[in-house]
């Protein structure tokens, strides 16, 4: 009689990737919760929708000046000390058309009915990179009333321009419209697709964090 010595088979166990294990439970989860994704997702596009339809409607348009030296003596120092000027006082204009002192002539010229501290936040200004140009950008209610308050802005600011007085007597300043406005025919805001897709990613923010806080709560319970 022989006896068989050989070593029982070991069991054999199935190989799960972590990755793969990860991923299922993940997928489980958003399973069992798809109400609560949907519900979000559906609040998050609502919110969009209302803000859209609730926001008051705005119209943009821009309008560019040329700030330019004038010398009465043609000469290369007096040429150099005239570009000089330029590039040393051309952010303040920028600066100046987001003021008073240029946005209430403006508003008187075209009659409109807001102050200058409500209009300073519709109104940007500032220098275009390696130029002397002043891009000026406004912001109203309807596409006429920007067209209007740009035009406006931009006579008031060159009126600013050739009023300040230059250190040097050869030397002043004077400002041209280079790029006149046009009056907008699309919205600057509010947007319905920006505004539903702020509202989407709100949406799925909420959902992931119910979700998070319903899975904590369940892990503490089962562990109690």
């Amino acid at each position: 009689m022989t006896i068989d010595t050989a070593a029982p088979p070991l069991p054999r166990y199935r190989h799960e990737d972590p990755g793969s294990m990860h991923l299922r439970d993940v997928l489980r989860v958003i399973r069992r919760s798809w109400m609560i994704i949907v519900a979000a997702v559906v609040a998050g596009l609502l919110a969009g929708w209302l803000v859209t339809v609730f926001m008051p409607e705005r119209y943009e348009t821009e309008t560019k000046v040329l700030v330019d030296p004038v010398v009465s003596v043609e000469a290369t120092d007096t040429l150099s000390q005239a570009s000089a000027l330029v590039a040393d006082r051309v952010e303040t204009f920028a600066a100046l058309a987001q003021t008073p002192a240029v946005l209430d002539p403006a508003i008187d010229a075209i009659g409109a009915d807001v102050a200058s501290t409500d209009l300073v936040d519709n109104v940007t200004a500032e220098v275009l990179p390696r130029t002397s140009i002043i891009n000026i950008t406004v912001e109203a209610g309807t596409p006429t009333n920007a067209a209007e308050l740009a035009n406006a802005i931009a006579a008031s600011l060159i009126t600013q321009i050739e009023g300040d007085a230059a250190a040097a007597t050869p030397i002043s300043l004077t400002g041209t419209v280079v790029e006149a406005p046009e009056i907008p025919d699309e919205l600057a805001s509010p947007l319905l697709l920006l505004n539903l897709l702020v509202g989407l990613a709100v949406g799925l923010l909420v959902a992931f964090l119910v979700i998070v806080f319903r899975q904590a709560l369940s892990a503490g319970t089962r562990g109690r």
